[in-house]
């Protein structure tokens, strides 16, 4: 099915942003700690190393952290607390930009583009449906082994940025950052507030 938003055309065999046919699940109340939370599956089987799972697309918004309360005292007017932790549980951060091999760092005290000053909500994707494990089967760059069709697709959280404004927003809304998700597994609680 093509996509009829006015991002760049790709093909996506079910949901957006997936390269790759998958289906959206409602996930175990008693293990993530609440109705509705939800996670991806693929319907077909992946081989180690594939590269094409999913694709950035326009639909993800990238958000300065100067600008995310503006952001959600305008998108979230009713206030509801519930609706704000679903959308910065959604969303993620980027690790730090680092310098290219050979590339010097910049000393530009502006510090435009770097990737850990923003907040990154995917609303329209369904990649943020993409659940944490310590055992990961996907990753940034494909598939990290051999993928059975009905097998959730998750990937770990640890690789994500974890500012201090980051922080420091997501304990104002009592959500757990992408950081205290991966503490957390551990114990088997994946609650997505604190």
């Amino acid at each position: 099915m093509q996509d009829s938003s006015d991002e760049p055309q790709h093909y996506f065999p079910t949901h957006p942003a997936y390269l790759i046919p998958v289906e959206i699940k409602d996930m175990d109340p008693v293990i993530y700690g609440e109705k509705g939370h939800r996670g991806v599956f693929t319907t077909s089987d992946i081989p180690k190393g594939t590269k094409e799972i999913w694709v950035w697309t326009d639909r993800v918004i990238a958000i300065h952290h100067n600008e995310l309360d503006a952001y959600i005292e305008k998108n979230f007017v009713n206030g509801n607390e519930k609706d704000i932790q679903i959308f910065l549980r959604q969303g993620f951060v980027l690790p730090p930009s680092t310098p290219e091999e050979g590339e010097e760092q910049q000393e530009d005290s502006s510090n435009k583009g770097k990737e850990d000053d923003y907040f990154y909500s995917n609303p329209t994707d369904a990649g943020r449906f993409v659940n944490h494990s310590n055992e990961p089967n996907i990753g940034m760059d494909g598939a990290l082994r051999d993928i059975s069709a009905g097998e959730e697709l998750v990937m770990g959280y640890s690789f994500h940025g974890n500012p201090i404004w980051y922080q420091n927003i997501c304990s104002k809304y009592n959500v757990l950052t992408e950081a205290q998700v991966v503490q957390k597994v551990g114990n088997k609680i994946i609650n997505s507030t604190k």
